[in-house]
């Protein structure tokens, strides 16, 4: 690992080397510089390109990347007349012209520069450009949720469908370069939910973008293996009252609501919003299994129809004081409650090789996992100038209830003869404090460092019950019943260093993280401790090349620790079929991960390339095994290690000026190996993805938008996942100056999404193929109001009124 990080750094300096020997003679020259905006939002631009050219001859002399704030500066410039270009996917290309540098005036600030969106003309109208969904910055990915119009109706997980280095498969579940070990962040702090239940139940219409972080730098927490995937909420930063409202609805029993207000003055806005919706997904399931004990072999095949269904809701809300031109203090909370139903009817087969006769019944099953929320989070910012030196205090508390129970009845001729019933009822607390420091050195150097407190309290009180047929109730079984208490705490501190010479940056830091965990059970006071340190180092470089080509390199450590329910050392059942275990002493994984990005410019076509590197020490992975006739056991373990050499592409351009074209892939070769019950094994698949998104404009005001995505086949330590392929479509219309917006899409349009997983081990052989009843179809309707009308189409309306602007 340590050779591959020398060599990707070796290699951007002798790239720097063979480049620099290109250029002009710059040593001891002066500066340029200057911040680049967004002319309709007026933030600043991350990653623009910014080149400079001889005015006598148009000869390349240098260049550079707009970092953080927008700012750039380009050193060592001779004494010389020159213009330069100012550039970004989905701007249009801004020239600078008449730049002079002299002995008498070394140094140039071109002040703020602001860039406008493109425009194609549309008989004789004037319609507005979109920026690129997907914008590469030194280390994330962001995704314009706006543009996603075939999710808009729906989740974060269904936006991610569309994106590189992320697959969401049929049931709504969300992987990051094949791993779901990933941290998701609301606006930058911890989710109250989990991983999945964020994605799964945030509305799409009240998110602005998506960061995906793959390599986070030593600032971020340093959980999750995959990276960081962090949703930032719509705020709208204009004065006075504005809002937006959502109404959608569609087959299958979906609908749902939500809107957010906000209203700001000088000095204090407020924001609130609420959100309801219901998703329902009724598929068919197909199921074959064998179990192996002894001599013996039974069969268990089932069929039916299976319901699942999401239903949450939610409010939020927030208030943002700025205390002074230094000062600022923002409180905000949440709450909401979510409930997550699998219903299925089954009929089944069973049978033996000793005992051949087939028994058929018909299996009745209501699951239910439900719960509420709430999270409060206080965040103090004081600055001590103007340049970006500043400390930030943040406290979070959340605390949420989980509760899981299920119903299993198994009938012949309408009698029942078996049956469970599980409950899990699991309270948990969390609470977090943030300390940040930043101290700019220079313009393009700074130095930040920072300290995080983090506990976590959970309690999980379990409960089985089997159906007596004698009395027709289902009896309480103490010996399957268990309480158990998890608590972690965990201290960190991080530092890190920014730098930028020339074309070249760098941001490199350190973090340590020490934690204590503790399991508890209840009945037996049995106890299950950890305490260990962990270090977390990150490295990310880019390098600024000729006509706007960028190379980007990075390196960091990450950890994935067990849930509490991963730790816990008992059985708990699940239904009649299905009992789990935990493991009290798994390790966590740390995974070491590599990542050399390349982006470029052929004319108009944005072609973007990752390659990454990702090895994972102590692999932790799901094991089946066979309890006893037709029950399946799941338990825990660290297996040992895999691997993940792999790279990404994606390539942005309009064909004609009415067609954007986006298409993306993924490839990577997946390797894991270690022990499953004393008996080696190694798995190995070729992965790879293929995703393409294309929107055409109808009309100045209607579009278009097709998405089509594969999913190549893949392994796990004990099973292969099936591919599948689906396309989904939209078309948005908008109205009244677009404040009134309408979206109809239609998912699965072809009916191809399945699931399908076959695994086998030793004793046990099992086969699941799963179906959702599609397409889907739903209607959005959306309007907004006192909306921000940008200043390209105040001038656009004065001119067509014959007035001139001001």
């Amino acid at each position: 690992m340590f050779r591959i990080g020398i060599t990707l750094i070796i290699s951007f300096i002798l790239s720097n080397q063979l480049f620099s020997q290109q250029r002009l003679d710059i040593k001891g020259g002066g500066t340029i510089s200057g911040k680049v905006f967004d002319e309709t939002t007026k933030k600043t631009v991350e990653f623009a390109n910014v080149i400079l050219f001889t005015q006598k001859d148009s000869v390349q002399i240098t260049g550079a990347v707009t970092n953080k704030e927008g700012r750039f500066i380009l050193k060592g410039i001779k004494p010389d007349k020159y213009y330069l270009y100012v550039q970004f996917i989905g701007y249009a290309r801004k020239k600078i012209d008449k730049i002079s540098i002299s002995e008498l005036n070394l140094n140039l600030d071109l002040g703020n520069i602001y860039l406008e969106t493109t425009a194609i003309t549309l008989q004789n109208v004037v319609v507005e450009g979109k920026r690129s969904p997907i914008s590469y910055q030194l280390d994330k990915k962001v995704i314009d949720v706006s543009q996603m119009q075939t999710a808009i109706s729906g989740t974060a997980a269904d936006v991610l469908q569309n994106v590189p280095s992320v697959s969401v498969d049929i049931d709504g579940n969300v992987s990051l370069r094949g791993s779901t070990n990933f941290t998701v962040l609301i606006n930058g702090r911890p989710s109250v939910m989990s991983a999945q239940d964020a994605l799964q139940q945030i509305p799409a219409s009240s998110i602005q973008n998506i960061e995906l972080i793959t390599n986070p730098s030593a600032k971020y927490d340093a959980s999750g293996t995959a990276g960081i995937i962090n949703i930032v909420l719509k705020k709208n930063s204009d004065l006075g009252l504005s809002g937006i409202v959502n109404i959608m609805g569609g087959l299958y029993d979906k609908y749902g609501s939500d809107f957010l207000f906000q209203y700001k003055t000088p000095s204090i806005s407020y924001d609130f919003g609420a959100y309801f919706n219901r998703r329902s997904f009724p598929g068919t399931n197909l199921q074959e299994k064998q179990f192996i004990i002894g001599d013996s072999t039974s069969y268990l095949n089932s069929t039916g129809n299976m319901l699942w269904q999401r239903i949450y809701s939610g409010i939020r809300g927030g208030i943002d004081f700025d205390l002074s031109d230094f000062d600022n203090l923002s409180i905000s909370g949440r709450y909401g409650s979510g409930q997550f139903h699998r219903n299925s009817i089954l009929n089944y087969d069973q049978w033996s090789n000793t005992a051949p006769q087939q028994i058929y019944y018909l299996s009745n099953t209501t699951g239910n996992h439900y719960g509420t929320y709430y999270a409060v989070n206080t965040n103090y910012l004081h600055k001590f100038g103007t340049n970006g030196h500043e400390i930030t205090a943040e406290v979070f508390f959340h605390h949420n209830n989980s509760n899981e129970a299920a119903l299993t009845s198994s009938t012949q001729n309408n009698i029942q003869f078996n049956g469970t019933e599980t409950t899990e009822l699991g309270p948990q607390s969390e609470i977090r404090g943030k300390l940040d420091y930043t101290l700019p050195i220079t313009k393009l150097e700074k130095f930040s460092a920072g300290a995080e407190y983090f506990s976590r309290l959970k309690q999980d009180i379990n409960a089985l019950y089997n159906y007596d047929s004698t009395n027709n109730v289902y009896e309480f079984q103490p010996h399957f019943s268990n309480t158990n208490y998890f608590n972690r705490t965990r201290f960190a501190a991080y530092s890190m260093y920014v730098d930028q010479w020339d074309s070249l940056a760098a941001q490199v830091g350190v973090r340590t993280e020490y934690t204590y965990q503790l399991v508890k059970l209840a009945e037996t006071n049995q106890k299950f401790s950890l305490s260990r340190w962990d270090f977390f180092p990150s490295l990310h470089t880019s390098l600024n090349l000729a006509g706007g080509t960028q190379l980007m390199a990075s390196y960091t450590r990450r950890i994935e620790r067990p849930d509490g329910g991963d730790l816990e050392p008992f059985y708990t059942w699940f239904n009649a079929n299905n009992v789990r275990i935990g493991n009290p002493n798994l390790r966590p994984e740390l995974i070491d991960s590599y990542e050399l990005g390349y982006q470029t410019f052929l004319g108009s076509v944005s072609i973007s390339n990752d390659f990454y590197y990702r090895f994972t020490h102590d692999r932790i992975e799901h094991i089946n095994s066979v309890y006893a006739e037709n029950v399946t056991l799941n338990s825990i373990a660290n297996l040992g290690s895999d691997y993940s050499p792999g790279g990404e592409f994606m390539i942005l351009f309009n064909p004609i000026k009415l067609w954007e074209f986006n298409l993306m892939g993924d490839i990577y070769d997946y390797r894991i190996t270690g022990v499953i019950s004393s008996e080696s094994f190694s798995r190995e698949s070729v992965n790879w993805s293929i995703k393409n998104n294309n929107v055409f404009k109808l009309a100045a005001e209607t579009d278009l938008q097709i998405n089509t995505r594969y999913f190549s086949p893949s392994v796990s330590a004990q099973g292969t996942w099936g591919g599948f392929f689906t396309t989904d479509l939209a078309v948005k219309h908008n109205l009244f100056e677009k404040k009134l917006s309408l979206t109809l899409q239609i998912g699965d349009l072809f009916r191809t999404g399945k699931r399908e997983f076959t695994s086998q081990g030793m004793d046990f052989y099992n086969y699941n193929y799963f179906t959702r009843q599609s397409p889907t179809v739903m209607l959005n309707i959306r309007y907004t109001f006192n909306n921000y009308k940008d200043k390209k189409q105040v001038n656009q309306d004065q001119q067509d009124n014959g007035n001139s602007p001001d």
